[in-house]
């Protein structure tokens, strides 16, 4: 639908960081905005057996220091306190030993999502950064706007080597699904690369379900995101999040997605056409009972 599937739709050589439809929007956002609040829960389900949760809402839990935040988040007291959530995967082939989960943290300055992953997870090799979604590779979604109603989100790719490539989606109009609930693949937004000015990625490896594990700790400052995007970092923010994993195999006819793994369910490299299909981040407070970072 996004990538692979928009191309099958006859969209020729459309990727995620090709344009589709350019739009040019006039006009500008204030720089720094505080996060709305709504009425959506930020409650996570009851604990699975692994310690995860399939989360209500991904909740950003505050650092005290951003002194340890880099450290492997497998050994790290500051990420051994936090909440994880275990990403679903969706209709594909099941693959043995694979599995994601993601937490996260904010300072005032940055927002830090954590990732471990087990089974296959290879790197990208010589691949272009604008080709880095079509091997395998996490992605974290944000709609950090004002309105949050995807005429503004973010995309950012990162790859099991620590490579990145960013893109700002920007539409005049907010994406909507179709009269079936299909993502409407027609909507026309604009595609721009964008490199955010101090983002950092630590890797690393551990072990989990008992399977060796690749790890990723993805530090974003909130002062580098395009302008419509930057917020103030603070407890009771709301935003809109997704975090997605991809895994890649290359047959006789080039390559093809094994698997998708999500924290919000979304149809198959879907996520571009669907920002409303978007779940909720919550920074929560250092007060809510046993969710806080103790460092």
């Amino acid at each position: 639908m996004k990538k692979r599937t928009a191309q099958k739709l006859n969209f020729k050589g459309l990727t995620t960081f090709k344009m589709l439809g350019v739009v040019v929007l006039a006009g500008s956002l204030l720089s720094v905005w505080p996060g709305c609040k709504d009425g959506s829960t930020d409650s996570a389900s009851a604990p699975s057996r692994d310690g995860t949760v399939r989360p209500l809402a991904l909740e950003a839990q505050p650092l005290k220091t951003s002194q340890h935040a880099m450290a492997n988040p497998l050994a790290a007291q500051v990420w051994k306190s936090a909440q994880w959530f275990k990403l679903a995967q969706g209709r594909s082939p099941r693959i043995a030993g694979a599995h994601t989960k993601i937490a996260a943290a904010f300072t005032p300055a940055d927002l830090y999502i954590a990732i471990v992953a087990t089974g296959p997870y290879q790197a990208a090799g010589n691949a272009a950064a604008d080709n880095l979604w079509r091997q395998d590779c996490s992605e974290i979604w944000l709609d950090t706007s004002r309105k949050q109603n995807g005429t503004n989100f973010f995309e950012l790719v990162v790859s099991p080597t620590g490579r990145t490539h960013g893109v700002w989606h920007r539409s005049s109009t907010a994406p909507a699904p179709t009269s079936s609930g299909s993502p409407d693949l027609n909507h026309p937004y604009g595609l721009i690369p964008w490199k955010i000015q101090g983002l950092s990625v630590k890797i690393g490896t551990g072990s989990w379900h008992g399977h060796r594990a690749a790890t990723a700790v993805v530090k974003i400052p909130i002062a580098g995101l395009p302008r419509p995007l930057r917020f103030i970092s603070k407890s009771g923010g709301r935003f809109r999040v997704n975090v997605l994993r991809y895994i890649w195999r290359a047959n006789t006819a080039g390559r093809r997605q094994l698997v998708q793994y999500s924290l919000f369910p979304v149809p198959l490299e879907a996520q571009a056409f669907a920002p409303y299909l978007m779940g909720r981040l919550a920074l929560i407070s250092s007060n809510d009972a046993n969710l806080a970072l103790r460092r």
